[in-house]
């Protein structure tokens, strides 16, 4: 029972261990080459495309008014 205890707790660690490496390389390769992680970029694409849209949405309702008077 023991012997299953640290073997969990061993692998459980080693497991923290790999994730916070990756995260952290991860992380500053992104801050050296002063870059965006691609879910930010996403976001910001999806954001920038939404008022886009917003936009020519107040543009088209203007031209409907506009036909309407």
């Amino acid at each position: 029972m023991v012997l299953g205890f640290i073997l969990y707790e061993t692998v459980d660690l080693g497991i923290s261990v790999i994730k916070l490496t990756y995260r952290g390389v991860r992380a500053s390769y992104y801050w050296w080459y002063n870059m965006e992680y691609p879910e930010v970029d996403r976001e910001n694409k999806k954001i920038k495309d939404i008022e886009e849209i917003t936009k020519k949405l107040e543009r088209l309702e203007k031209l409907l008014e506009n036909k309407q008077d």
